[in-house]
């Protein structure tokens, strides 16, 4: 069953018409097609009155080519210019919105960097060696990132009429960044707070300021020269120059209640959680059947995983231990996360996650706010999945 198509044809020709091309041009197009219906209908009469004569019907000719014509040509391309017109304004409007968050946000940061490095500064005296070292590391990692933020590597004068070629998918994108580097700067400074009783903390800090300082140059990145972090770790990479790849046709992009058959199962969809972390967006469809849940994991890269729940791994070391398998992680970072299920929906939860596999398990262990969640399983086929969308109301019977 397919999903209907979300066609903006009609809001693009009404935006066109609100335009000052746009309005121009429909005008002159609706002249012109009064114009020569008005030449037709007299033609007609005249023919059906027997008093058109060849001298009458050139000169009907001749208004239509001269008058009618080139009224409904340029009305025409004033209404194609008007469209243009309002996708520039748009395309500077959304470009001027990102760069206003920009200014505020690096503002915010670097006030919020300063106080970190202050707490930092003085919890050090009183830490072991060990964590006294980490906390040292994570403090030239975030001057480093101050800097960053104070200095931006493009003019905003510039960037205003280039945008570095960004489109809206990249302008977004930069959004998404804002607020997945202003949770994890959130994080630090509660990850400080907690050092001041836990030295053990330190680690954790310096790895969350390793990925805040990455998190910021691929924004960096993405803002000045218009380049977006690969949608496929180096490992996937290179898996995927070792192996044919086989790009899917069919996408999979479900709604609540949405249908999955597998394996002659039949699952609902019941949640929908949208991911974005380095530079990288995937999705997690919260499936039920009426007895257990599941999770069909569509990865940057197109690769489908089917999970199940399972029991989180104790601690967070380089390896965890799975119904008897040693699997080494291959991914970690945070990510901001979207929800939404039948009982509302949440934006930029903060989420720390680790991936690991061996063969074809995969074990993905999540930090949430509320509480650790892991989820283990294998890849699948698009194959393997029948996709049953529920159609809109108005297309369903008695409606």
């Amino acid at each position: 069953m397919n999903r209907p198509s979300r066609s903006g044809g009609a809001r693009t020709a009404d935006v066109a018409a609100t335009s000052t091309g746009g309005a121009l041009g429909t005008g002159l197009l609706i002249l012109g097609i009064v114009l020569a219906a008005l030449i037709g209908l007299w033609l007609v009469v005249n023919a059906v009155g027997g008093d058109l004569r060849a001298g009458g019907f050139m000169l009907g000719l001749i208004f239509l080519a001269v008058f009618s014509l080139p009224l409904i040509g340029a009305g025409w391309f004033l209404r194609q210019r008007g469209r243009v017109e309002v996708a520039e304004t748009e395309t500077f409007s959304e470009r001027r919105a990102v760069l206003d968050a920009d200014a505020a946000m690096r503002r915010a940061l670097v006030r919020d960097t300063e106080r970190l490095l202050a707490d930092l500064g003085s919890s050090l005296p009183a830490l072991p060696p060990a964590a006294a070292d980490d906390a040292r590391r994570a403090v030239r990692v975030l001057r480093d990132v101050r800097e960053d933020l104070s200095r931006p590597g493009y003019n905003a004068t510039t960037w205003l009429d280039s945008a570095a070629g960004l489109g809206p998918e990249q302008l977004a994108n930069v959004r998404r960044y804002d607020d997945l580097v202003s949770a994890q700067v959130r994080q630090l400074r509660e990850s400080a707070e907690h050092l001041k009783r836990d030295p053990q903390a330190a680690t954790a800090l310096a790895e969350g300021a390793d990925q805040l300082a990455e998190r910021v140059r691929e924004r960096e990145a993405l803002m000045g020269r218009g380049r977006e972090a690969a949608a496929l770790r180096p490992q996937e990479l290179l898996a995927a120059g070792a192996s044919p790849r086989q790009r899917i046709a069919d996408p999979i992009d479900l709604n609540l209640e949405d249908a999955v058959s597998y394996l002659g199962n039949d699952y609902l969809v019941r949640a929908i959680v949208e991911y974005f972390g380095g530079g990288r967006r995937w999705r997690a469809y919260q499936l039920h059947d009426g007895k257990r849940e599941r999770w069909l994991e569509v990865g940057p890269g197109g690769d489908l995983l089917m999970l199940d729940p399972a029991e989180a791994p104790a601690g967070a070391g380089d390896t965890v231990t799975y119904e008897g398998q040693t699997l080494p992680l291959v991914d970690r970072g945070t990510a901001t996360v979207g929800i939404r299920s039948a009982a509302g929906s949440q934006d930029s939860v903060l989420v720390e996650y680790r991936r690991y596999r061996a063969g074809i398990t995969t074990l993905v262990s999540e930090r949430w706010p509320d509480g650790p969640r892991a989820s283990a399983g294998s890849p699948l086929a698009r194959e393997d999945l029948d996709l049953w969308t529920k159609p809109p109301a108005a297309e369903q019977p008695g409606t």
